[in-house]
């Protein structure tokens, strides 16, 4: 067990302070932002539309059912060996779609490998981004990061696709929330919105871990889960943020978003963002949600979000064989295993180890 001395004790004592401090504060009519992929403040915030109080939850339905079919798009890409300058990394995307009955169909892409350096980085992602949208893009992304930001223009691509095959009244989910960036651009969200709004299919972004805070210091999801719970135990229930039904120029944000609690017994509840242009009722949709949110294993999450992140995740021992196999090929070039060493090995992993 580890020794804690006086001073550490007081600092964990302050620690414990700031987080009942934290707690203590509940939501009103101020500006909250999201963090961008650096963890830094977006310079775009959210003005959220009220003062958070017990009539800003909605109920949703105990005897929730659906008649629909739910698709769900997911992907998981993993970096095998990190060089620093480059890196060889790893990415898959696909679907499933499900209907009252179970598994309809699922179709998962094969393994794509892709090396990217400090020098490839722009262009890969400029030359998937043009075959997509017939244009070069405004915003490049950070080096380290276009390997998730080409699998995730490989996703939207798909949905894209996905909602030629479905129909009228189905829902299609997706993981992440409904906000554009450099790796999903206004002009590519904005049409895939427009289009399921036309064909009267309800596009909902569902996000795991949302970084939406307000304030100086509160992540804003859980403190309304905690006021939720006060006003409403043990039951389900959504809780309007922010709404955007109006046509803002250049707005990044394209998702109506709500915080919703989808099983009862469930301990966690997520930020779900419905298309601003969808104009079905939002309690039709949290019920559906809800309806497929009972699996014991993931109770109060949508089960086909469950599925298809399972099926495309890339696991420890996946990864672990991709980079043997790599390290394999690459000794067979002539690469020295003292040359491989330094290039890859990192000495925190060491550290840690010992």
């Amino acid at each position: 067990m580890i020794a804690i001395d006086k001073d550490v004790e007081n600092k964990l004592k302050e620690s414990a302070k700031f987080i009942k401090q934290v707690l203590s504060e509940a939501p009103s009519h101020i500006k909250f932002e999201l963090c961008d992929e650096e963890n830094a403040p977006s310079r775009e915030p959210l003005l959220m539309d009220k003062d958070i109080n017990e009539n800003s939850f909605e109920s949703i339905s105990e005897k929730s059912t659906f008649t629909s079919k739910i698709a769900a798009i997911d992907g998981g890409s993993t970096k095998i060996a990190n060089g620093h300058s480059f890196y060889i990394g790893a990415y898959r995307y696909g679907y499933v779609i499900f209907d009252s009955n179970g598994l309809i169909k699922e179709d998962i892409s094969p393994l794509t490998i892709e090396t990217i350096s400090a020098v490839n980085s722009d262009e890969k992602f400029s030359k998937l981004y043009f075959k997509i949208l017939k244009k070069l893009p405004e915003e490049l992304p950070k080096f380290q990061t276009t390997l998730d930001h080409l699998r995730t223009l490989k996703e939207w691509t798909l949905a894209e696709r996905l909602i030629d095959e479905l129909n009228k009244g189905d829902i299609l989910l997706m993981d992440g929330s409904l906000r554009s960036s450099p790796a999903l651009p206004n002009i590519l969200l904005e049409r895939i919105c427009k289009k399921a709004a036309e064909k009267k299919i309800n596009l909902v972004g569902v996000t795991k871990t949302s970084t939406l805070y307000w304030g100086k210091h509160s992540l804003l999801i859980p403190i309304i889960h905690k006021i939720g719970e006060d006003f409403h135990p043990g039951k389900k229930w959504f809780c309007l943020l922010s709404d955007f039904k109006e046509n803002t120029l250049n707005m990044r944000w394209f998702g109506t978003i709500y915080v919703a609690k989808l099983f009862p017994a469930s301990k966690f509840v997520f930020r779900v963002d419905i298309n601003r242009f969808d104009p079905t009722s939002p309690k039709k949709i949290m019920e559906t949600l809800a309806a497929i949110s009972r699996d014991p294993n993931y109770m109060g999450y949508p089960y086909p979000l469950a599925a298809i992140h399972n099926r495309v995740r890339i696991d420890p021992y996946e990864k672990e064989d991709l980079h043997y196999r790599l390290q394999g090929l690459a000794l067979k070039e002539g690469v020295k295993i003292k040359e491989w060493e330094a290039l890859f090995s990192n000495f925190h992993e060491l550290l840690d180890i010992n």
